[in-house]
């Protein structure tokens, strides 16, 4: 079904205002059951007989519970176990496989007598080369198509393989892979494994058909870079993924060709931040998953390209928050479609007991909805338009990609209202009729709230001349608009919003501009080589590292064991909150840090061949820690003409602060020319470790100007040099009206501008100054300027 809308069309009047979202809903409360004095981990299943059992990992062993009447569930048996937070259990045939981080290696045990309380077990630690060494183990899966046994992690950290098919008691081991470290869990199937390497941060696809001699196909990052467990959806192509950390999601990926792993979509409840996934499973193509502090999901994963969620039951009501509180696993393959979930303690964060829950689900295909937002003046595609529908159950938000595309749904059919808007634009309602399992497909027009076509002229301060040929930046309220001036420094653009916009060039200061009316708007911008990195003006960036890249934008916070790495804000003294860091995942300091090479950022060229001298002057912090070694990474600034590039610094001390460069004198390594670059380059070398850094408040200050553009016959002087209490400025032959002294102190801010008159004068000035060193610059009306350093002494 097809719906579009354009600028003209009058829109449906809301049914009614959006309702708040119901928190349980297609999954019923059966019973719950308490284990006094005892948590709870994973759970599983099992069915013989007609009747139906749950496999509960709680802390003093696994515990069997009769669920065929899932509004009385009895326990008939705990097969005693180590005394531990973690109990995994899988099953194969007849027999439960249970591994904990306590040790004792696999206890199986044969389920055939149930549902008699006398079954027999043994404990498995390994044959062959590994005969007795199985201990400790996290996490194992059985590949049912093939008959082989996988545990992960615990004190072989990898995977190891055994053989179930000749005795399922008594596994023999036949193999293991470990070319990527420690691997926290895994979904196995026709001897293809999807393991997670919780630390590493990636899911690998691995052929293990030759369990000598496993081979591995691919690798992808998960969003947090904490994958946590996996599971296949039933097209034997799209592979689910949890990640155990903030940003949680469940995230699909496209595995068809692994070496070319594609993410579809990812589905958080809670923004990513709210609430932490532990484990999915699959059923039918919906994805069943515990998240802990907001209980048990049913996401509608047949089409992975759109997760949706359609069902929910909170088991956690009394908590909230990324924490480790609530519902570790859950399990949905029972033949009668009920479903067991396990709470860590039933009650507030690390009180009460552990609790079984037996759920019974309503599996219902999602409705469908998407589309595509275009802009009203241009007809382009507009991005970041908030698309929201307004559902009973549920209110998803989604908001459109920078093609304008958005692809959303929610559980229930019937006629709802969607709402479309973004800042500056008017909002847009429609009625639209969602049915399960159907994609309704909405292409709307969102119109400005205010648009005016503009005829810009770009004009250096003081001179007038024209800014000729240049890149040009307008950020205003709603969108940010990039265009190239001509010869003249003109420029058009059509439809623009009205409002405040902050304007720059490379080359100069970022200046305020108001658009309100149609027609001419003329912009003024300082010359200078300065960049607070409010606005894109065209650093580039190169990567030999597979993670950690430069990205500008407002930094979010990272910490390494309870302390800040990236701290989280740009210096504080510059325009915006925008700086140059390398990556920006937030989280944990491993989320996108520098990994297995270098991140380069490089500024565009400057034009400095008429200078004698130039001063480089930036803010930055570096970052390096962890690793099983000690820290050997490093930060280097290097310089570039057009013709040789030279390292002037390295910087190899971690620390999570600002801290400023001092001032760089650029004539000391290299000959000045008007292609001259500067590269801030990031490391990770072998072994690796964490590595993050950004950069801030960039500016070259050119020294005394050359006798080929210097201010011919101006003579001036400032004294007394160095000075505790003012200085004066006495200068000789302006013949400009409007020169002006300005006067910049170390950070390179502006601080003080003084008119100067025509001929001979002098000018008191610096009495109110603090201690430092400063800048004092004069600038003629046709764009010479000559620079003198001066001293504030206490």
């Amino acid at each position: 079904m097809k719906w579009l809308f354009n600028r003209g069309l009058t829109l449906l009047a809301l049914v009614g205002p959006a309702l708040a979202c119901a928190q349980n809903f297609n999954l019923q409360l059966r019973a719950t059951l308490d284990y006094p004095g005892q948590t709870l981990a994973n759970v599983w299943g099992y069915t013989q007989d007609g009747r139906e059992y749950a496999l509960v990992g709680a802390s003093r062993g696994l515990s069997i519970v009769d669920i065929t009447n899932p509004s009385a569930p009895v326990q008939i048996v705990q097969i005693p176990g180590p005394n531990n937070l973690w109990r995994e259990i899988k099953t194969y045939r007849h027999y439960a496989y249970v591994t904990t981080e306590g040790g004792g290696g696999v206890q199986i045990v044969d389920l055939s007598k149930l549902p008699s309380p006398n079954l027999d077990y043994h404990a498995y630690t390994g044959t062959g080369e590994i005969e007795g060494q199985l201990g400790a183990i996290h996490a194992l899966h059985v590949d049912e198509t093939r008959g082989f046994l996988y545990t992960y992690g615990g004190n072989f950290s990898s995977v190891r393989v055994h053989d179930l098919n000749a005795d399922p008691y008594n596994p023999t081991y036949v193999g293991k892979f470990d070319d990527l470290g420690y691997i926290h869990d895994g979904y196995v199937d026709n001897d293809t494994l999807y393991a997670c390497h919780i630390y590493a941060g990636l899911m690998s696809v691995v052929d293990m058909r030759n369990k000598a001699k496993p081979v591995l196909l691919g690798t992808v990052e998960t969003p947090s870079r904490f994958a946590h467990n996996s599971w296949m959806l039933s097209d034997r192509k799209t592979v689910l993924t949890t990640d155990e950390r903030v940003p949680s999601f469940l995230t699909a990926y496209d595995v068809s060709d692994p070496t070319n792993i594609r993410e579809l979509d990812r589905y958080s409840t809670n923004d990513g931040f709210g609430s932490i996934g532990h484990n999915t499973h699959i059923l039918n193509d919906y994805a069943i998953t515990s998240w802990y502090t907001d209980g048990v999901t049913i996401v509608d994963a047949h089409k992975p390209d759109n997760l949706v969620l359609v069902g929910q039951y909170d088991t956690w009501p009394s908590g909230s928050g990324p924490t480790f509180d609530g519902c570790w696993g859950v399990y949905p393959f029972f033949p009668s479609g009920n479903m067991v979930a396990t709470n860590i303690p039933s009650t507030g964060p690390g009180s009460g007991p552990g609790r079984l829950f037996v759920l019974t689900p309503t599996y219902q295909r999602a409705c469908y909805l998407e589309g595509r937002i275009l802009d009203g003046c241009s007809g382009q595609p507009l991005a970041d338009a908030e698309v929201k529908i307004l559902s009973p159950l549920i209110t998803p938000t989604k908001n459109t990609r920078t093609d304008g595309t958005f692809k959303t749904g929610q559980p229930t059919p019937g006629i709802f209202t969607v709402k479309v808007s973004k800042p500056g634009y008017q909002t847009a309602t429609v009625n639209l009729l969602f049915q399960p399992g159907q994609v309704t497909e909405l292409t709307l027009t969102l119109n400005p709230t205010t648009a005016f076509d503009v005829q810009g002229l770009t004009v250096q301060k003081g001179s007038g001349a024209p800014i000729a040929n240049q890149r040009l930046v307008l950020r205003g309220p709603v969108n940010t608009y990039t265009v190239q001036t001509d010869a003249a420094g003109r420029f058009d653009l059509s439809c623009i919003s009205g409002g405040n916009y902050r304007v720059g060039a490379w080359g100069y200061r970022v200046a305020n501009a108001v658009v309100e009316d149609d027609g001419p708007l003329t912009i003024e911008l300082e010359p200078a080589y300065y960049d607070d990195f409010e606005l894109d003006l065209g650093w580039t960036t190169a990567a030999t590292a597979t993670s950690g890249l430069w990205e500008r934008g407002v930094p979010v916070a990272t910490t390494f064991q309870n302390a800040f790495a990236n701290p989280g804000a740009d210096v504080n003294f510059d325009n915006g909150e925008e700086c140059y860091v390398t990556g920006n995942a937030g989280g944990a300091a491993g989320n996108d840090d520098v990994d297995n090479g270098s991140v380069t950022l490089t500024s565009p060229p400057m034009r400095l061949a008429a200078y004698t001298d130039a001063v480089l002057k930036y803010h930055f912090w570096f970052y390096n820690r962890g690793g099983n070694t000690p820290p050997n990474d490093r930060f280097e600034v290097r310089v570039s003409n057009g013709a040789q590039t030279v390292l002037i610094r390295t910087d190899t001390a971690s620390m999570s602060a600002w801290r400023p460069s001092g001032e760089i004198r650029l004539k000391n390594y290299l000959p000045l020319t008007d292609n001259m670059r500067v590269h801030f380059i990031a490391y990770d070398d072998n072994p690796g470790h964490l590595v993050e850094a950004a950069v801030d408040a960039f500016e070259v200050i050119p020294g005394t100007v050359s006798t080929a553009s210097a201010a011919d016959g101006i003579e001036w002087q400032i004294a007394p040099n160095p000075s505790s209490t003012f200085f004066w400025l006495r200068y000789h032959g302006l013949t400009a009206e409007a020169t002006t002294a300005e006067v910049f102190d170390a950070l390179g801010r502006r601080i003080e501008v003084h008119p100067l008159g025509a001929g001979s004068g002098e000018l008191r000035l610096g009495h109110a100054l603090p201690p430092g060193a400063y800048t004092l610059r004069l600038l003629t009306t046709d764009g010479r300027q000559t620079a003198l350093r001066f001293v504030k002494t206490r």
